[in-house]
C-alpha cells in the first residue's frame, strides 16, 4: 500500500501542476487583450494654430510599447467625441486625415487607435487645435455701367476666402457712400444685390461684407457709377380742334419717359413765344389760355426737364383760330390735374404672353480677372426679363469662344423679373479673353423667353506663379528615449484649393546629413529616426519648391532622453551551462566522475540545442539519472541590422531604423520574462509548462533514487530466524 502511494505521488502531483497551469493560462489565452502588445497613440497637426478653410492634415502615429512589428488596424479621429472621420494605419504605423471645414475656435482632438489581434488599442492624448478666422476678399461688380435713371440696377457681389477653401456666408450691403441701397445673403459666395433708384448723377458704390462665424468681415473697392438722366418723350394735344377768337383752349402736354414718371413743369410756345407754363402732374400739365386773333396758329410744348429726366419738346401743332369776339383773353390759366408725385409702374402678371423673345439684357462678369493657378474665379451673369413677364428661369453657360467652360442655375433677383447666375471654377493658365455667357431657358421659360448671348464679353488671365508656401516639421514622439523610432512629418503648407506641391523635402539632424523624402500626394514626407543622440536635437527640413509654389524651411526640437523604450533591438543571450550533480549511494566504491558543461557559442545564427556530457561508472545510479534528467535550454535569437551612422531613412524605402514588420519576438530568456511581465499568454503558457516539465522530472527521479536506496537497504539486511515449528 505504502508502495503504491508513493508510485502515484509524482504523478498526482504533476497533474496538480497541469491543471494549474491551464486554470492560469486560459483565462489569459481566451481574453480579448491579455495576448495583444500595449501600443501608445500620438496625435500631431500639420498646422495650429491654422486659418479657416486652410487644409490642416492630422496624423496619429501607433508605437507599440515592445517587440519591432508594425501596428495595423485604424485610427478613428475625433473633436470633443463627434468622428471627423477614419483612416486606415500605413507601412509606417501612420494614419493621416485631411479637414478644411473645422469651425474656427479650439477643437479638443482625439485619435482613438481601434487595436487588432496582435495589439491592443490606444486613445492619443488631446490636441488643443486651434483654428483662426478666414480673411476675406469682397468684389464688386455693377451689371451696367453707365446705367439710365430708373432702370433696375443690379450688382453681383463675390466674396472668396483670402487664401484656403471654404464658402463665405451671411449678408452683404451695398454703400452709395455712406448711405445703405440694398443688401442681399450670399450663396454660393456670390449675390446679386437690386439697389434702390439712384439719382442721376455720378455715385461711389461699396459692397460691405459683414463676416460670419468663420471669416472675418471686409468691403470692397470703390466702384463709380455713372446714372444719365432718363430719356423723355413730350406730346401737345389741343382741344377743341378748332377754336373761335376770344374761346378759350385748352393745352395738354403729356411726359413720358421708358424708366418712370417725369416731374417738373411745361411750357407752352405759341410761334415761340410763350403762352404760360404747367406743372406736370402724373405726367401731364395743362394750360388754358384764348386766342385774340384769327388764323393758324403753331403751338408747342417743351419739357423742360429735372436732375433724372431729360428735356423734350412735342411736335408741332397747328390751330386754326376763326372769327369772334377778342374779350376774355386778357388772362391765361394753367391747369394742373392729378394728385402729384411720381407714380411707378409694377410688375403685373399676364395671363397669356405672346410669341417667346429674347430676355432684355445678358451680361457677363468676372472676379477676380487675374489669378494665380489653382485660385477659383467666380464667372456671373444677370438675365433682365421682358415687361410683363416672369423672371427668366432656366440656365446659363459660360463659353471661352466655342467651349464650355461651366453651367450655373439661374435663380430670381429679389422681388425683380430678372435672374442670376454664377459659377465658382479654377481655370488652367492661359489668357481667357472672349468669356461669354448663353441663356438657355428652361421648361418654364420657354413659354415666354429664347435663349440669348450676352451683348458683350469679358477677360481672365490666369498665371503659373509660383505661390508662398510654410513648411511645418512635427514629431511622433516627443521627448522620445533613446533607440525609439521616431517619425519626423514634414507638411508643406500651401493657399490653392486645387493644386497640391510636388518635389521633395530634405531633412537634416544638426545641420548634417542631409537626405531627400519624395512629397506624397498630402504634400508631406516623413522620416523615421531611431539612432538620435541623448540631448536636444535640431531636426530641419527644407522645401525646395516647384513650377507652383515656392520654397520653404522649417524645423522642431528633440529631446532623447536615457537609454530604453518600446523598440527594443533584440540581442543575443548567454546560454546558460547545465551541470549534472551526482547523488551519492550506498556504495562508496562507486563513485562516478561527472562532467556535465555545455559550451554554446552565440552567434547571429540562433543556436537551440545543448548536450551535456555525463562520464560515470557504468551500472550506476548517477548514470541513470544523468540520462533522465537532461536540462532544457531555450536558444537565443539574435537580431541585427545594418549600421547606418546618419540615422536617416526614408519612409519611401526598406529601412533598417523603422519598424521590421517581418521581424518575429523573440522567444528567449529575456522576452520570455517580460512576456510573463507584459502579461503575454503564450510565453506565461511556455513559461508554465516548462515549469511542470522540471518538477515532474525532478519528482520522479527522486522517487525512483528513494525506491533503490529502500531496495538496497532491505537487500543487505539479515533474514531474521524461521520460528520454530513447535516441539519434535
Amino acid at each position: 500500500m505504502r508502495g503504491t502511494r508513493g508510485r502515484r505521488l509524482p504523478w498526482l502531483l504533476g497533474a496538480a501542476l497541469l491543471a494549474a497551469a491551464g486554470s492560469l493560462a486560459l483565462p489569459l489565452a481566451g481574453g480579448a487583450c491579455s495576448n495583444r502588445v500595449a501600443t501608445t497613440a500620438t496625435l500631431t497637426s500639420s498646422e495650429n494654430p491654422a486659418a479657416y478653410g486652410d487644409q490642416l492634415i492630422l496624423t496619429a502615429t501607433v508605437i507599440p510599447a515592445s517587440g519591432t512589428a508594425i501596428p495595423g488596424g485604424s485610427v478613428t479621429f475625433e473633436d470633443s467625441g463627434t468622428s471627423l472621420g477614419t483612416a486606415d494605419l500605413g507601412p509606417t504605423g501612420q494614419a493621416a486625415l485631411v479637414d478644411s471645414t473645422l469651425a474656427a475656435g479650439t477643437h479638443k482632438i482625439e485619435a482613438a487607435y481601434s487595436g487588432s489581434t496582435s495589439f491592443a488599442a490606444a486613445t492619443s492624448a488631446v490636441l488643443d487645435q486651434v483654428v483662426t478666422v478666414q480673411g476675406s476678399t469682397t468684389m464688386l461688380l455693377p451689371t451696367v455701367n453707365p446705367s439710365t435713371y430708373g432702370a433696375t440696377l443690379i450688382f453681383v457681389v463675390s466674396v472668396i476666402p483670402s487664401s484656403g477653401t471654404g464658402v463665405p456666408t451671411g449678408t452683404v450691403t451695398l454703400m452709395d457712400g455712406s448711405t445703405a441701397i440694398g443688401s442681399a445673403r450670399l450663396s454660393g459666395g456670390t449675390a446679386a444685390v437690386v439697389a434702390s433708384t439712384l439719382a442721376a448723377g455720378s455715385h461711389t458704390i461699396t459692397a460691405k461684407y459683414a463676416g460670419d462665424g468663420n471669416f472675418a468681415a471686409s468691403t470692397s473697392s470703390a466702384v463709380t457709377e455713372q446714372v444719365d438722366p432718363s430719356s423723355t418723350t413730350t406730346a401737345l394735344t389741343v382741344s377743341p380742334t378748332t377754336a373761335t377768337a376770344g374761346k378759350s383752349v385748352t393745352l395738354t402736354a403729356t411726359v413720358t419717359s421708358p424708366t418712370g414718371v417725369p416731374s417738373g413743369t411745361v411750357t407752352f410756345y405759341d410761334a415761340g413765344t410763350s403762352l404760360g407754363t404747367a406743372q406736370l402732374s402724373g405726367g401731364t400739365a395743362e394750360l388754358v389760355t384764348c386766342f385774340a386773333h384769327t388764323g393758324a396758329q403753331t403751338l408747342t410744348a417743351t419739357y423742360a426737364g429735372n436732375g433724372n429726366f431729360s428735356a423734350s419738346t412735342s411736335a408741332t401743332v397747328t390751330l386754326q383760330v376763326t372769327g369772334g369776339s377778342s374779350c376774355g383773353c386778357a388772362t391765361t390759366a394753367a391747369a394742373v390735374q392729378g394728385t402729384g408725385g411720381i407714380v411707378l409702374t409694377a410688375f403685373s402678371p399676364q395671363t397669356s404672353t405672346s410669341a417667346p423673345a429674347a430676355p432684355g439684357l445678358v451680361t457677363v462678369e468676372a472676379a477676380p480677372t487675374s489669378v494665380d493657378e489653382g485660385q477659383n474665379v467666380t464667372l456671373s451673369s444677370v438675365v433682365e426679363g421682358n415687361s410683363g413677364a416672369p423672371y427668366p428661369s432656366g440656365t446659363v453657360d459660360f463659353y471661352q469662344g466655342s467651349t464650355l467652360l461651366g453651367r450655373a442655375t439661374a435663380g430670381e433677383v429679389g422681388t425683380t423679373n430678372d435672374s442670376f447666375a454664377s459659377l465658382s471654377i479654377a481655370l488652367s493658365p492661359g489668357s481667357y479673353q472672349s468669356i461669354t455667357a448663353t441663356y438657355e431657358p428652361d421648361a418654364s421659360g420657354q413659354a415666354w423667353y429664347t435663349s440669348a448671348t450676352s451683348t458683350s464679353s469679358v477677360a481672365v488671365t490666369v498665371e503659373r506663379v509660383a505661390a508662398a508656401t510654410s513648411l511645418t516639421v512635427a514629431a511622433s514622439l516627443n521627448p522620445a528615449a533613446k533607440g525609439q523610432a521616431v517619425i519626423f512629418t514634414a507638411t508643406v503648407n500651401h493657399p490653392s484649393s486645387s493644386l497640391t506641391p510636388t518635389g521633395s523635402v530634405s531633412f537634416t539632424v544638426n545641420g548634417a546629413d542631409p537626405e531627400a523624402v519624395t512629397l506624397n500626394s498630402l504634400g508631406q514626407a516623413s522620416l523615421t529616426l531611431s539612432s538620435l543622440s541623448v540631448g536636444n536635437q535640431t531636426l530641419a527640413a527644407t522645401y525646395a519648391g516647384d513650377a507652383n509654389f515656392s520654397g520653404s524651411t522649417g524645423s522642431t526640437v528633440e529631446t532623447i532622453t536615457g537609454s530604453g523604450g518600446p523598440t527594443p533591438t533584440p540581442t543575443a543571450t548567454p546560454t546558460p551551462t547545465a551541470t549534472a550533480t551526482p547523488t551519492p549511494t550506498a556504495k562508496p566504491t562507486a563513485t562516478p566522475t561527472p562532467t556535465a558543461t555545455a559550451k554554446p557559442t552565440a552567434t547571429a545564427t540562433p543556436t537551440g540545442t545543448a548536450t551535456p556530457t555525463g562520464t560515470a561508472t557504468p551500472g550506476s545510479t548517477v548514470a541513470k539519472a544523468s540520462a533522465q534528467a537532461t536540462p532544457v535550454v531555450i536558444a537565443p535569437v539574435t537580431a541585427t541590422a545594418p549600421n547606418r551612422p546618419s540615422g536617416l531613412s526614408s519612409s519611401a524605402s526598406p529601412n533598417p531604423d523603422q519598424f521590421d514588420t517581418s521581424a518575429v519576438p523573440p522567444i528567449d530568456l529575456i522576452s520570455l520574462v517580460s512576456g510573463i511581465h507584459m502579461g503575454n499568454a503564450p510565453q506565461i503558457i511556455v513559461f508554465l509548462l516548462l515549469l511542470n516539465a522540471l518538477l515532474i522530472g525532478a519528482i520522479v527521479v527522486t522517487a525512483r533514487r528513494g525506491r533503490d536506496l529502500t531496495r538496497r537497504t532491505l537487500e543487505g539486511a539479515p533474514t531474521p530466524p524461521k520460528p520454530s515449528s513447535g516441539p519434535r
